[in-house]
């Protein structure tokens, strides 16, 4: 019994660590090739040197840190190349993810989309020039809700994990804030959409509010807009070249 206590505890330390990290990361507290120093993670998180290693070697399998061999850990770096492929990805399995749930969906999936619109709505959204932590948090529950009937574990793994690299870029963002943005319009065209059945509109809806994302965070990494146009076009076409999109 003690060994299988001291297991449980081993794995809950993990999962602890494994949470903290990840939060932080995807919240922008640790800069993108940021040497992740277990000594100083020990002192700041008060865990142990095992389950913070075990939680960065599971955050390396989840492209949010990169293992450096005997060099230890760093938060992996960004780059419009990652973004652009993210984007385009998460974009192909959203679509085949939502197709699914609007054929599947029942009425408390249709419940679930709808209580989560209204949070999301309500909920606030600044913090500063920023958009709040609430707010992400409650946008991540509405994208979930719309895709939950999908009943893939594989595809809603695939696709979760696609949302925290996504996310990642958002809040690293320069212009992470509204930017002129109707989030509100914007959700309840994809939500008026799926509740319809209307799976064309709902995807196609869904794919340009990812790509306005995109486009937002190019334009504050990229001075010059016409190349923010131009390498959005090609992110469009790409993304129509791999699904039904006309």
């Amino acid at each position: 019994m003690p060994l299988l206590s001291e297991s449980l505890q081993a794995t809950t330390l993990a999962e602890a660590a494994f949470a903290r990290l990840r939060e932080d990361i995807l919240g922008a507290k640790f800069r993108p090739g940021e040497k992740m120093h277990v000594e100083r993670l020990r002192s700041e998180y008060g865990l142990g040197a095992t389950p913070l290693r075990e939680a960065l070697s599971k955050l390396s399998s989840l492209d949010l840190v990169v293992a450096e061999g005997q060099r230890g850990f760093r938060v992996a770096p960004v780059s419009i190349e990652n973004l652009l492929d993210i984007t385009k990805t998460r974009a192909w399995v959203e679509g085949a993810a939502l197709r699914t749930a609007i054929a599947a969906g029942d009425r408390h999936w249709e419940a679930r989309i709808v209580a989560a619109a209204h949070r999301l709505k309500t909920c606030p959204k600044r913090d500063g020039a920023k958009l709040s932590d609430e707010w992400y948090r409650e946008n991540r529950e509405f994208h979930d809700a719309l895709a939950s009937a999908c009943h893939s574990h594989q595809t809603m793994v695939f696709r979760a994990q696609l949302y925290d690299l996504s996310d990642r870029y958002r809040r690293l963002s320069v212009r992470s804030g509204l930017s002129g943005r109707d989030f509100d319009a914007e959700h309840q065209r994809i939500m008026d959409a799926a509740l319809a059945r209307d799976a064309d509109a709902a995807v196609s809806f869904t794919v340009e509010h990812f790509i306005e994302t995109t486009r937002v965070i190019l334009s504050g990494e990229l001075n010059d807009e016409a190349e923010v146009m131009r390498i959005v076009d090609r992110l469009r076409r790409d993304i129509r070249a791999g699904t039904k999109l006309g």
